[in-house]
């Protein structure tokens, strides 16, 4: 089913041209976000981890009937009295598609109902467009105007990581990558008028400013906000004559590259399991998810009467995830019941509070080497570690994405819904790994060639090796 998408790109556009010298690249976005509403959850993260699926509860506590008042009052004037007929429920949507928007939080949307369900459909892996999670990544740099520096944001869009067998990964797209432009366009990262305000701060000459403005203009004319980016990127062609591929400027590791990527639906398999030289059980979710968390528990009893003598499990890439699954595969490896934490807010303090199994573990017994890389995300962050802490496994790779946020997943009664962020996991003993990811054991840079296969896997040969020197030891 293709979604539907407000449109506003042009209005944006002509916003800027109008403001130039006072438009501030989070206003810019911002009301990108607002008109092209709540898809980029989808797309960004694919799946927020479904910590909660529920009705929120009213809550006198914390209301400001004022408020609501004030809201009420406006909403019937503008319903009423606006030149042209407009319903309520576009009203409403995008009244809450704007209040989400101001949190900031690319994990914290409004989805209408299309968009829920395309949601949902990403959760049980099937990953419309290019088939990359995508997120927005906030970094703060300076501007050179001749000898002067000032301070810069920029909002840029990444790549976390990419399915497998999808286009992306089919086109060479990595964990890491910077899209910086589509078919030419400049994605729209930073404040386009950041060197007006400066001229004008430097007091320069009116001929720089209209050069600098020139520039900007040319600059908005061809360009895309992030909002529509995303929606480019994720949705599939229904008509043959936009399914072309997609030109995209990928900035690397200080390189600008050139890729051409297709999209498509793409469906991804839960789990990879095998029995590598007969001794070592290798687990590959691709996804976080009941059908992976079922197959899992399948694959583990498999391995193990095979003769598995200890594990792998790699979360390499995997991005795609909800808590109580993830819980469920704990609880065949942990050896506690509580296998993590959470910090939450209650009222202006923070407060924690265990995360738990939702039943008494049975653990595999075998020694298990876990493997990451920048691409594992969110729920495979906190996987990871639930893993090391609580059954004194060992991790082999590099740092994780470092997104520790728990989500809730809100329905609503007219088929729409939210996502919000509620908290953040810590690790069993606090340990934090928001924004900065959790740690491996023994860092593993080299990237591999064959994933999963032993002689092409360096991260792979290392874990394997730390298996046999465990099981000597015993």
């Amino acid at each position: 089913m293709r979604t539907k998408w407000l449109r506003g790109g042009i209005s944006l556009l002509a916003l800027a041209l109008v403001f130039a010298s006072g438009w501030l690249t989070r206003n810019l976005l911002a009301n990108r976000s607002m008109q092209s509403g709540a898809a980029v959850v989808v797309q960004r993260d694919f799946a927020p981890a479904l910590a909660d699926a529920r009705t929120p509860a009213s809550n006198l506590d914390v209301s400001e009937p004022s408020m609501v008042t004030l809201y009420d009052r406006v909403f019937r004037l503008v319903r009423d009295e606006y030149v042209e007929p407009v319903s309520a429920d576009k009203l409403t949507h995008g009244s809450l598609e704007a209040m989400l928007a101001a949190l900031d939080d690319p994990r914290s949307q409004f989805l209408r109902p299309e968009q829920r369900e395309q949601f949902a459909r990403a959760l049980n892996g099937e990953i419309q467009g290019i088939g990359a999670v995508l997120t927005v990544v906030k970094r703060k740099t300076t501007l050179r105007v001749g000898d002067e520096t000032a301070p810069l944001e920029q909002n840029l869009l990444q790549v976390v990581a990419v399915a497998p067998n999808s286009p992306a990964e089919k086109a060479g797209l990595k964990s890491g990558d910077f899209i910086d432009a589509i078919d030419g366009q400049w994605v729209i990262s930073e404040d386009p008028f950041a060197e007006i305000a400066q001229l004008q701060r430097m007091h320069s000459s009116r001929e720089q400013i209209r050069q600098a403005s020139e520039r900007a203009r040319k600059r908005l004319e061809n360009s895309v906000g992030i909002s529509e980016a995303i929606r480019r990127l994720s949705q599939t062609p229904t008509d043959a004559k936009d399914a072309k591929p997609l030109k995209l400027t990928v900035k690397r590791a200080g390189q600008t590259l050139e890729v051409e990527v297709a999209r498509a639906t793409t469906r991804v398999r839960p789990l990879e399991y095998r029995l590598l030289n007969g001794r070592w059980g290798y687990l590959r979710p691709n996804l976080l998810n009941a059908a992976a968390s079922r197959e899992f528990a399948n694959a583990l009893r498999t391995l193990k009467q095979g003769g598995a003598k200890g594990l792998v499990i790699d979360l390499r890439g995997v991005a795609v995830g909800q808590q109580e699954p993830a819980l469920q595969m704990l609880s065949l490896i942990a050896t506690k019941r509580q296998v993590a934490q959470v910090e939450y807010r209650a009222g202006n303090r923070y407060k924690t509070r265990p995360l738990n199994l939702p039943k008494p573990p049975q653990p595999a017994n075998l020694p298990v080497a876990v493997l990451v890389d920048r691409g594992a995300y969110n729920v495979a962050e906190m996987v990871a570690l639930a893993i090391r802490q609580t059954a004194n496994a060992r991790i082999f790779g590099m740092p994780t994405f470092g997104d520790a946020s728990q989500t809730n997943l809100y329905q609503l009664k007219d088929g729409s819904g939210f996502t919000l962020t509620v908290g953040r996991y810590l690790g069993l003993d606090g340990a934090k790994f928001h924004q900065k990811g959790v740690q491996p054991d023994v860092r593993v840079a080299a990237e591999p060639r064959m994933r999963g296969q032993l002689g092409g896997d360096p991260a792979l040969e290392r874990a394997v090796s730390w298996l046999q020197s465990q099981e000597k030891r015993s």
